[in-house]
Parts: C-alpha cells; structure tokens; sequence
C-alpha cells in the first residue's frame, strides 16, 4: 500500500490535472482523472520502494498535467472531425479548427492545414464565380492572361497592370489560390463565357467533398489516440471543486 507521501503526490498532481482540463465536460474529466490516477498507481505498484526521486521520476514519465490535457484536446477535436455523427455533412470550419490544432504541434498536421485552406479556398472561389458571374459578366470569368497564366475570378479590366483575384496558375511554379500572381501587361481573353456558371458549381462541389473526404482521411491516417489507462483498481470519488 502507498504510504502518505506517495497519495498526497499523486493527489496532487492529478489535481492539476484536473485542473489543465477545463472546458472539458465534467463526468468525462473526472473520468479521465480517475483513469490516470489508476495508472500512476499501477506504476507506483511495480516498484519494490518508492522514495521521492522514484515518484518523481515516476510522474515525469507519465507527462506534464498541461501537456496531458492540451493533448487530449487536441485528441478530442480530431475525433470530432471524423466522427460518425459529421460524416454525412462535412463541417469545414470543424475540420479546419481541428486541422489548425493538429498543425500547430506536428508537420503532417501543418500539412493537412494548409491543404485543407487551399481546398476550401478553391471551393470559394468557385462558388463565389457561379454567384457573380451575372452580377460582373465582363468582370467574372475563367482567364488567359498574359505569361501563359490560366486565372479564375475577378479581372481588374485593365490590360496595363492587368490583375486576376482568385485561383491563378502560371506554369511551371505558380499557383495562388486567393489572391494574384501579380500585375502583367497584354490582352486577357475569357475563356468559358456563361459557361462558367454550372462548370464552377460542379467544381465548387467537387472541391468542397473532396477537401473534406481527404481532410478526414489524413486526419484518421497520421494521428493515433492517446493511450488512456482504463482499468480503475483504485477508483478514486470526485467533488465537484476536483479530484478527491
């Protein structure tokens, strides 16, 4: 049996635990808490003798109680941007929230960041056509500008200092997806004419679920669930000012 010390550390730091999960609800953060409480203790039970350097050590390994909850934050926002109950309507701004949480402690999740902006980005872009195309007829189209660009959106209408704001690429390294590659010189001519409006919806649909579809395929692909010890040998009762 754990003497007083060892309780009193480990009661401790799951206190700050507790603590470091707020806007956690309150059953499934007593729960997590009792979960590593558990752990702790199976951990301190496979020591012949635990002194404070041996729980020390013991506590470091299990991990900061910050890190652990900002963690587990993390966890639960990607799971809600998979989840079944989302995936008959994809949410971009769940998706884009959770991916921005996911790029801000890894590389893949950067990554799957910036590819989900440019998918929806692009989505936009071609929606936004659709809808302005009648609005802006000689303003809206899909360009071939100057420097071999192929350019989708909004023409400035000069053909000094010609711009195109929207989805623009010029081969064989450009590509801007809101924005412009910057201001070139020469004839534009339109390509699609009216044209433009049902072949920018499809495309807009098109980018939307496929975003979406990839978004949540990288997401279940590179991220793994933290491991959560979920046997309670020593269940541990909670208030609700925190752990007890």
């Amino acid at each position: 049996m754990p003497n007083l010390d060892v309780i009193e550390s480990i009661d401790e730091y799951c206190e700050r635990l507790w603590k470091e999960l707020h806007k956690v609800p309150a059953p499934e953060k007593d729960e997590l808490v009792r979960e590593m409480r558990a752990h702790i203790l199976e951990r301190v039970g496979a020591e012949p003798q635990v002194t404070p350097e041996i729980m020390a050590k013991i506590l470091r390994a299990v991990g900061d109680p910050k890190e652990l909850a900002e963690e587990y934050r993390t966890q639960a926002m990607l799971r809600e941007a998979t989840s079944d109950k989302a995936s008959w309507v994809f949410r971009p701004w769940v998706l884009l929230r959770a991916t921005l949480r996911w790029g801000l402690n890894s590389i893949a999740g950067l990554v799957a960041f910036l590819f989900t902006v440019a998918g929806y980005g692009c989505a936009v872009v071609f929606l936004s056509c659709a809808l302005l195309k009648p609005v802006f007829p000689a303003r809206i189209g899909l360009w071939a500008a100057p420097q071999h660009t192929l350019s989708l959106g909004y023409w400035n209408g000069r053909l000094v200092g010609t711009e195109i704001y929207g989805i623009s690429v010029r081969p064989p390294n450009s590509f801007v997806v809101l924005g412009t590659l910057g201001a070139t010189d020469g004839p534009v001519r339109e390509l699609l004419g009216n044209w433009l409006i049902p072949v920018s919806v499809l495309c807009g649909a098109l980018c939307f679920f496929a975003t979406s579809i990839l978004a949540r395929w990288l997401i279940g692909r590179f991220t793994r669930k933290k491991k959560w010890n979920v046997s309670l040998p020593y269940p541990t009762p909670m208030t609700q000012n925190g752990p007890g």
